[in-house]
């Protein structure tokens, strides 16, 4: 009888010592403690990084290199904002001349006088904007063309295009440009600066806009985003 109380006996011991182990891993003060240093430091750091920033701000203010770089920030703010005006806008106007001034009437064909216009724009063109993206706009007035006229254009579209294209070409051929500067857009009568109810009004609507655009920075191709 005596081996099978021992036995016993040491099977009641055991609940007790897998209760005692397990309660000290559970409730283990030490590692309580060190999470909670642990979360304390992490506070303690961030709450040192927002002081050095702040100590950072106010030395650059005393030595006014806040407003310095605020200042440059600024002028750069101003000027990307001003290029995507000009850009919207389709550029900066250099000349805007009557069709009536530049072509034989209800051609495309360049006459002497506005030969002689587009040569003051030429030396302009040289002098202030020799580096710029060139855009050439035709537009036109709303009267419909003739049934001769429209043997060589099919509509006012095609006959702003044709202008634009032929003013183009000879600012191209007779300035020092390069050939890439240049565009040429038609707009045909959907861009009105008058009314087209009058023959004044007409006569201002069938046009000619040479413009340049901001210099190319942070686009690849202006005329593409001018929109």
């Amino acid at each position: 009888m005596r081996p099978l109380l021992l036995f016993a006996g040491l099977v009641v011991a055991l609940p007790g010592l897998v209760g005692c182990a397990t309660t000290q891993l559970v409730g283990d003060p030490a590692a309580s403690r060190l999470d909670s240093l642990r979360a304390e430091n992490a506070a303690l750091r961030s709450r040192l990084r927002r002081a050095e920033d702040s100590l950072r701000v106010r030395d650059d203010v005393a030595t006014g290199q806040y407003y310095r770089d605020l200042r440059v920030l600024e002028d750069r703010l101003n000027r990307r904002t001003y290029e995507v005006q000009m850009l919207r806008q389709g550029g900066r106007t250099v000349r805007v001349l009557p069709a009536d001034s530049l072509f034989e009437s209800g051609t495309a064909t360049l006459t002497a006088a506005g030969e002689g216009r587009l040569q003051a724009a030429i030396g302009h063109l040289e002098r202030a904007y020799s580096a710029r993206s060139v855009r050439v706009e035709g537009h036109a007035d709303d009267t419909p063309l003739s049934e001769s006229l429209q043997e060589r254009f099919t509509s006012n579209w095609e006959l702003s295009a044709a202008r634009a294209t032929a003013v183009a070409r000879y600012l191209i051929a007779h300035s020092t440009l390069a050939p890439s500067q240049f565009a040429a857009l038609a707009y045909g009568t959907t861009a009105p600066v008058a009314s087209n109810a009058t023959a004044p009004g007409r006569r201002r609507n069938r046009r000619v806009r040479i413009a340049v655009l901001p210099p190319p920075q942070d686009y690849s191709r202006p005329v593409d985003t001018s929109w």
